[in-house]
């Protein structure tokens, strides 16, 4: 793929230092049609899968293999995030934070927890929090220690690898990328070979770097913009004085206000709309037109869709933000088929109304309808039908459980959600050959268990947290 965003020639002339005085904060995104990351029909000591997200599946919107849910969550764990007992060493100094000059509470709190850390080095901070003596420990504990520890939870989780270890790390995991986080990572690994030892967040807030996809994001802002204005002069006197001060103020909103001002393109969208606000009474030919206009401002770029915007938005967050977002979009999640939120209608929290969507196409999809995804993703009917398949073979190979139903289950709500749009063949599903399948299976795993040394079965280990969604 040609990487037309960036090249080592076009950006800068040589490396500079740089001191990061950058607010950290964490991301904040809407709520999403996701669902939580509960225990569900999941059974122990079984060689069977009973969560359709821990499969290797194609997305059914976009097509893109999808990570596997507790893949996502080990990654994010041990690449991301550092271990604590680490990241509160480097808190010391990264963040100039000395401890002798705390109160008396934030020193309790983080004496106790990096004893903890150093007895668990392996775990980072939220794993550690949430272990079963820790826990314990906040039960117990007045609010001004559990505010420090929510501090020095805060604190470790800006701690961060350089960008060279995380664009490998990210690259072993061969990730099958839809275009936009594509160029995204080609991006990423540009400035990794030119800044090798500093971080992802550090670079993107290089003045130079920074300057560099903030112009870029301008000049498309700037163009779209300019698109609407035949468009207002073709709207009756009343919208056009309207659209054209709602224009005005557009240009002021991306040019002339703070890069750290959030949310522009939402208030430039809230511009036109207000100055639409009745246009249900207004001619066909205002409504035909003020409809124009919208759709051509639905296409101003955003972060979910634009390399420049992704740059600009996530340099802002806290310093971890731009793996873990890569990351996240990857993630094989459950997307309710009926929407779980929509106003009025909403679908059941339950298997026979999920469908494995990747981590961007399911926060895209929000409450659409399928049948209005199908419009901007024609590809879908046939991505579907694809992880249905998919679904179906693992099912007879014994290797799902507790789904032999699901695929049948699930044709009628997604033929109502696509309005028929999309038609599930089931023909494959072969409930006969799953239930031998899964016997020889079950056979075959205690078996192997008799023979399994016990202190190997004994043996417990302290398990990971699962992302909650």
């Amino acid at each position: 793929m040609r990487i037309k965003t960036l090249t080592y020639t076009n950006l800068y002339t040589k490396a500079i230092s740089h001191t990061n005085t950058a607010n950290y904060s964490f991301i904040s995104t809407n709520k999403v049609d996701t669902v939580s990351f509960k225990k569900q029909n999941k059974k122990e000591n079984t060689p069977f899968i009973y969560d359709t997200r821990e499969l290797d599946l194609h997305c059914a919107c976009c097509g893109k293999l999808m990570l596997k849910n507790s893949a996502v969550n080990e990654f994010i764990n041990t690449k991301i995030y550092l271990p604590a007992n680490t990241a509160l060493k480097r808190i010391t100094y990264e963040q100039n934070f000395q401890i002798k000059d705390q109160p008396e509470n934030m020193q309790k709190a983080y004496n106790f927890i990096k004893k903890e850390a150093a007895q668990n080095p392996n775990l980072n901070i939220e794993e550690l929090l949430n272990t079963p003596k820790v826990q314990d420990y906040i039960k117990k504990a007045d609010h001004s220690i559990i505010a420090a520890l929510d501090e020095l939870k805060s604190r470790c989780k800006r701690v961060s690898h350089s960008s060279q270890y995380i664009v490998d790390e990210i690259e072993k995991l061969n990730p099958d990328f839809q275009q936009t986080e594509s160029i995204i990572f080609q991006n990423l690994k540009i400035l990794s070979k030119l800044y090798p030892t500093e971080t992802i967040h550090c670079i993107l807030n290089k003045p130079e770097v920074k300057e560099h996809y903030l112009k870029k994001l301008q000049n498309k802002q700037n163009s779209r913009l300019k698109k609407v204005t035949p468009l207002i002069q073709q709207l009756s006197p009343e919208y056009s004085q309207k659209a054209e001060s709602a224009l005005m103020q557009s240009f002021k909103i991306f040019n002339t206000e703070s890069t750290d001002i959030i949310h522009k393109r939402t208030r430039v969208i809230e511009k036109f709309e207000n100055a639409f606000t009745d246009i249900n009474n207004a001619t066909k030919q205002d409504k035909a037109v003020s409809d124009l206009i919208m759709k051509k401002l639905d296409k101003l770029p955003d972060s979910k869709n634009d390399v420049n915007a992704f740059m600009v938005k996530y340099a802002r967050k806290n310093e971890n933000a731009i793996p873990k977002i890569l990351i996240e979009r990857l993630r094989n999640t459950n997307d309710h088929v009926k929407p779980e939120h929509r106003k009025g209608d909403e679908g059941q929290s339950n298997k026979k109304n999920y469908l494995s969507l990747c981590g961007k196409c399911n926060h895209k999809r929000n409450t659409e309808s399928y049948f209005d995804i199908i419009h901007k993703n024609p590809q879908m009917p046939e991505n579907t039908q694809k992880q249905i398949d998919e679904i179906i073979e693992y099912i007879n190979n014994g290797i799902l459980a507790d789904y032999d139903t699901w695929p049948n289950d699930i044709k009628t709500p997604i033929g109502l959600e696509s309005e028929g749009c999309i038609f599930i063949d089931t023909k494959k599903l072969d409930i006969q050959k799953a239930k031998a399948s899964r016997i020889k299976r079950l056979q075959e795993y205690e078996e192997k268990e008799k023979h399994k040394p016990q202190i190997e079965i004994a043996k417990g280990t302290y398990r990971r947290h699962g992302k909650k969604d």
